[in-house]
């Protein structure tokens, strides 16, 4: 069994649905696994399709993984991968890749995308509000934020946008909240485990529910060069490592977002069983 990875119109289960009638196959053959996040790759719309009279969605590959797409990972056998290369025109007009997707459970995925092979990713093809609104919702609908596709409607692709994940003194009413960069957007919950390390905590993998803040950052990549010398990041060995990670919030929300694990043994410091610093 293969995952493919979508982050476009097969969002949508009734577009899904509409082209299987139509074309004698059983929407059933796509089934949904899990929302996703590929890193390193950013929505637009450089790709033209005749059959949707506009731009339809394409990924642009970035030099770095501190942002990426939303989508959801569907299982596939080999017959529903012959119905998806049919779907999306491969390879005349998309290009199978193989990806590596963070699920919500935090599990890194190999699967597979289509890219198009007909356009160049710098071109520009105004979608129309139809088209676009069938990934708008199919996003919307699982909980995934809508920024990245809603930017590149307006050709606007956002490259150094993304959310970083605090659980300890950087949090708000705590020792070192003066100095968190970006804008705090919500409380949530991610899964580990967490250690009294004196005055503040670390975080390492488990599978406690972990209370913490989620950050906006219109500066990515500057705010995290920033944290990683506040966190030891950039130390040989680093103190702290700093992982992309699912993190829930809201009802039925999630995010991934930046979030820095403890890197060094904890057999010396006590858990903390409420999971709240």
């Amino acid at each position: 069994m293969n995952y493919y990875f979508a982050y476009g119109s097969n969002l949508n289960f009734a577009d899904w649905t509409k082209w299987c009638v139509k074309n004698n196959y059983q929407p059933s053959v796509l089934a949904e696994f899990s929302r996703a996040f590929l890193p390193g790759y950013v929505t637009n719309y450089s790709h033209y399709s005749s059959g949707r009279k506009g731009g339809a969605a394409n990924l642009r590959m970035l030099d770095n993984n501190l942002t990426g797409t939303y989508g959801c990972l569907f299982y596939v056998g080999e017959d529903c991968m012959n119905i998806l290369d049919e779907k999306e025109g491969y390879p005349n007009h998309y290009d199978r890749k193989t990806v590596t997707v963070i699920t919500e459970a935090g599990v890194l995925v190999e699967a597979v995308t289509y890219i198009s092979a007909k356009h160049d990713e710098n071109e520009f093809h105004q979608p129309t509000d139809e088209y676009h609104d069938l990934i708008v919702d199919g996003l919307s609908s699982r909980g995934m934020l809508t920024d990245s596709i809603c930017g590149a409607k307006d050709n606007q692709e956002i490259f150094d946008c993304g959310h970083i994940i605090v659980y300890g003194t950087l949090k708000r009413n705590n020792a070192r909240q003066d100095i968190m960069p970006g804008e705090f957007l919500a409380e949530g919950i991610i899964i580990g485990e967490l250690y009294d390390l004196g005055s503040y905590p670390g975080l390492t993998n488990g599978d406690r529910e972990i209370h913490c803040e989620i950050y906006l950052s219109k500066d990515l990549a500057n705010h995290l060069t920033y944290l990683d010398h506040i966190e030891g990041a950039d130390l040989s060995p680093p103190y702290y490592n700093r992982r992309i990670i699912p993190v829930k919030y809201g009802e039925g929300k999630i995010i991934w977002g930046h979030c820095y694990y403890f890197n060094h043994d904890t057999n010396d410091y006590p858990v903390i069983q409420s999971g709240i610093w």
